[in-house]
C-alpha cells in the first residue's frame, strides 16, 4: 500500500473476527523494531506479544482482540513514552498494511497481569490486533483538523 494512501485509511478497529499468521506478526515485530526509541537505547525497551486466551481475558479495554503486543520501558519518562508510540505506530501501520485490524491502547496496559511484563521492565502502551472484516478506504482529511502555524 502507498504510505500517503495508507495513512489515509489508517482507523482504529475495535472488531476482531481471528487470530493473525505467525508471518504477520513478525512483520509487525519487524515493524516494531524498527521504530526509532530516544538516543538509540533500544535495550531499555520490550515487546511483550500476548495470545494466551487466559491473560487476555484478564485484561481489560482490549475489545477481545486475539494478539495485545505491549510496549515497555524501564524506567519509564517523557522520552521512553514517546518512543513507545511511534514503536506501536510503525507496528500499527505494518498490521493495517496486511489488511488486519489494530487500534492504539493505553486503556489496557493498567490490566496488564504483572508477571507478564519482564522484570525491571513497565508497560507503556500496547497495540490489539487481529483479523477484521473491516475495509480500509481512503478518507479526505481537512488540512485545518489541526491548527497550524507557519513561520517562514
Amino acid at each position: 500500500m502507498e504510505t500517503e494512501k495508507m495513512i489515509s485509511s489508517r482507523k482504529a478497529v475495535r472488531q476482531y473476527s481471528g487470530q493473525i499468521t505467525d508471518e504477520q506478526l513478525h512483520k509487525i515485530l519487524l515493524a516494531g523494531n524498527a521504530g526509532p526509541v530516544g538516543m538509540g537505547e533500544y535495550d531499555n525497551y520490550r515487546l511483550t506479544v500476548i495470545q494466551k486466551s487466559e491473560v487476555l481475558n484478564k485484561m481489560s479495554g482490549i475489545y477481545d482482540a486475539p494478539t495485545v503486543i505491549v510496549v515497555s520501558a524501564k524506567n519509564p519518562d517523557t522520552m521512553e513514552d514517546i518512543s513507545a508510540g511511534a514503536i506501536v505506530h510503525n507496528m500499527e501501520l505494518a498490521a493495517e498494511d496486511q489488511g488486519l485490524g489494530a487500534n492504539y491502547n493505553m486503556a489496557s496496559v493498567g490490566s496488564i497481569p504483572s508477571d507478564v511484563v519482564p522484570d525491571g521492565f513497565k508497560a507503556v502502551f500496547a497495540l490489539t490486533v487481529g483479523q477484521t472484516s473491516e475495509k480500509f478506504v481512503p478518507r479526505e482529511i481537512p488540512m485545518d483538523r489541526i491548527k497550524t502555524n507557519i513561520v517562514k
